[in-house]
């Protein structure tokens, strides 16, 4: 079945939720793999006399970042991060459009408004990061490191919350909840 409906989660559902999960998980590996380096400059940053001026700032001079330029894990980076904010846009119009099953039966009533809270916060994250990340690439203003930490820290926390509710009931109650999602 294509829709959410009463018997569970739809596959438009399923794979848009996988997609963003695989595109976030390799978006904060290269992410991290980008992160300074010994000499405290950051990859895409530069180095020499135009270094410190932001992400993509330094090769390719004041003009910021320079697409498809010599620093291939920052163009992967920020390619991956636009198709973030296509999927997540994707997966909100889905969302909107279709119904969500019924809720697990042995879902609990406050397990039921954290799994909502927790979802419309992992939603909103799916824009806010790229976002703050492609401000802090394009316009190479260092206003925009804090916001885009901010953003990882606040998607970790919802993402450890959303994973641990899986496994509490996966490992616990043992009602197979990740099923609905598989």
């Amino acid at each position: 079945m294509l829709r959410n409906g009463p018997h569970g989660y739809g596959t438009v559902t399923k794979t848009l939720h996988w997609l963003v999960f695989a595109a976030l998980a390799v978006q904060f590996a290269i992410g991290y793999a980008m992160d300074p380096d010994d000499s405290g400059h950051g990859r895409g940053r530069g180095r020499g006399e135009d270094s410190g001026h932001g992400r993509g700032r330094g090769r390719g001079g004041e003009d910021g970042y320079e697409g498809f330029g010599d620093d291939g894990l920052l163009t992967v980076h920020v390619v991956l991060g636009v198709t973030v904010l296509v999927l997540a846009a994707l997966r909100l119009l889905w969302r909107l459009s279709t119904p969500l099953p019924p809720w697990a039966p042995t879902l609990r009533p406050y397990e039921r408004i954290l799994a909502t809270w927790t979802e419309r916060t992992l939603h909103l994250l799916t824009f806010a990061i790229p976002a703050t990340g492609l401000w802090l690439v394009l316009a190479g203003d260092e206003g925009a490191v804090g916001p885009h930490v901010a953003a990882h820290i606040a998607f970790m926390s919802a993402l450890a919350v959303h994973v641990g509710l899986v496994v509490r009931h996966q490992l616990v109650d043992r009602d197979r909840l990740l099923s609905r999602m598989l």
